[in-house]
């Protein structure tokens, strides 16, 4: 991923709205965070750690990411949150209003994913941390942030009071996946609250939207990408000739954070090159 650049001629579509991204250090929530910056939004890019994982494949890595948009004439900052923390997630949401004086987008991006293994394999531990995170964590930080939408008038502009998007996965109820149960049950969780809430606050002017990754090179998944065999498997099951990048992911959550999306709300996108449709051959 090369290092962003940005329109800064007041045409970008996110123009002055307030961004919030989880996870936005590494992987698919830094390049959401920077394809939000490039359209024109303030960005708070929330993760639990600072820096970038050094086993991903970002070329900027060793930049963290809001200094990547701060670089590039973007306006970003940081904030520490863990999803398991509900105090964090409060302050995030705090953080954002203190600073821009109002929240308009809250992208829902950190999760725990762990190596394939059978079902049988996986642990009671396993399960507890991948629900604490993926779900739990993901529903509180769209309550704190709906709690805030309520608060602000419906926007002349964009006809909405806030909008939120949800990283589930092509696992997470679309399709079953081998090796990835707990994970798929989780990400099941995201994309049902979602809908859930979505149809909750309609009446609220809050658009609530789900984007369903399929196999994407992220330092997460690290492991997959560097093995040939896994490699050739992931191949085989993405009709797309080419496997996934968080570019792609970035530019579907961009399209539901935008006026464009006024009126889609409770909806599950898959980005992910066809692996939803069937086994190609």
């Amino acid at each position: 991923m090369a290092v962003a650049s940005y329109k800064l001629d007041g045409t970008g579509r996110l123009h002055h709205r307030v961004a919030i991204v989880t996870g936005a250090s590494s992987g698919l929530g830094r390049g959401i965070a920077l394809a939000l910056a490039r359209e024109g939004a303030h960005v708070i890019c929330s993760d639990r750690v600072l820096e970038a994982r050094q086993d991903g494949f970002e070329e900027d890595k060793h930049i963290p990411t809001h200094e990547v948009i701060n670089n590039n004439g973007g306006k970003a900052f940081f904030q520490k949150c863990d999803l398991m923390n509900v105090p964090e997630i409060v302050a995030l949401i705090r953080a954002a209003v203190e600073k821009f004086g109002k929240l308009d987008i809250l992208v829902n991006n950190a999760g725990l994913w762990m190596p394939l293994r059978d079902y049988v394999e996986e642990t009671e531990e396993q399960w507890d941390a991948m629900f604490a995170i993926n779900a739990k964590g993901t529903a509180t930080a769209m309550r704190e942030a709906i709690k805030q939408f309520l608060t602000q008038p419906v926007d002349e502009v964009s006809g909405s009071r806030g909008r939120i998007v949800n990283i589930s996965s092509a696992a997470g109820g679309i399709t079953a996946i081998r090796r990835e149960t707990t994970y798929a049950a989780s990400k099941a969780a995201v994309a049902m609250v979602a809908q859930n809430a979505a149809l909750d606050h309609a009446k609220d002017y809050i658009n609530i939207n789900v984007v369903c990754p399929g196999v994407v090179r992220t330092g997460a998944a690290g492991i997959n990408f560097r093995t040939p065999e896994i490699i050739t498997e992931m191949q085989k099951g993405t009709p797309w000739p080419r496997l996934g990048e968080p570019s792609d992911i970035a530019k579907a959550v961009v399209f539901f954070c935008s006026d464009d999306a006024q009126w889609i709300t409770g909806q599950r996108l898959a980005v992910d090159g066809g692996f939803t449709i069937g086994i190609p051959l």
